[in-house]
């Protein structure tokens, strides 16, 4: 882990790791170069280690994450500084690299959400597999509202989360939508009352880290290569990762761990 971190937490327990945004009084923003390295770090520390299956990314205080920083942006500082050219350059090296690395690791992710997220604060929630958000949770895709476009990526994830009509909707209004719409959506896997958000994701972060590591990997990395395979090199793809799996200790493991349960119920049967 060996960063010193100012702007997050991160922590591994028990095959979870936790990602926590911890500047509550920038809400969180995600455009500062220190906070990119740190959530790029957390993504890479988690997906390298073997002993951890899923990556849990949530806030401090009551935003997620504001996205971009508009001081910052007003004054043409960090990010947002220089000529047209040396912006797109700081682009392409900062906030996209957050966006590569969040949807390309192996590991999974799973964002809790209680409060808004804004902007490409909305984005790095739409990047995770699986989204909990509790009923304060809200979602904006805001950039045009800043005369701008979703720089991060944004207009890449959003459609293949929510469809390119209701991609296109809340792009060009810049709209809020609220927990229970994004539920509807399919923003949000789950809704839950705010002091339950912790439990369920924890809930939902164990039984994935309880599952053999290296199935949940490889399943993640087909459905990754889903969208944008034919299907015959799909196929293929799967056949190969099925070799590999039918030869890990963990398959053998879950084998026999599948037959001394069912011994254990027929024992216990009247």
């Amino acid at each position: 882990m060996g960063m010193n971190r100012r702007h997050t937490r991160f922590e591994v327990r028990d095959g979870v790791a936790r990602l926590t945004l911890a500047r509550p009084e920038i809400r969180n923003a995600i455009t500062d170069e220190g906070m990119i390295d740190e959530i790029v770090s957390a993504f890479v520390e988690a997906d390298r280690r073997d002993d951890t299956t899923v990556l849990v990314v949530d806030a401090e205080g009551p935003s997620f994450s504001a996205g971009g920083n508009i001081k910052e942006m007003r004054a043409g500082t960090g990010l947002f500084a220089g000529s047209p050219d040396e912006i797109a350059e700081g682009y392409r090296v900062s906030i996209q690299r957050l966006t590569r690395t969040l949807l390309t690791v192996d590991v999974a992710t799973v964002a809790a959400v209680d409060g808004p997220a804004v902007g490409a604060g909305f984005d790095l929630v739409l990047g995770c597999d699986l989204r909990v958000g509790s009923t304060r949770a809200c979602f904006a895709h805001t950039f045009v509202d800043l005369g701008i476009i979703p720089g991060d990526g944004g207009a890449w994830i959003l459609p293949r989360v929510v469809g390119w009509q209701r991609a296109a909707e809340l792009a060009f209004t810049a709209r809020t939508v609220d927990a229970t719409e994004a539920l509807g959506m399919g923003i949000l896997l789950e809704v839950v009352a705010p002091d339950q958000l912790a439990s369920r994701v924890d809930e939902l972060a164990t039984t994935i880290a309880s599952k053999p590591a290296h199935s949940v990997r490889l399943a993640k990395r087909l459905l990754r290569h889903a969208r944008t395979m034919d299907l015959e090199g799909f196929l293929d793809l799967s056949a190969g990762y099925q070799a590999i799996a039918h030869h890990t200790e963990g398959h053998r493991a879950a084998i026999e761990a599948f037959f001394a349960r069912r011994e254990a119920r027929r024992s216990t049967s009247p």
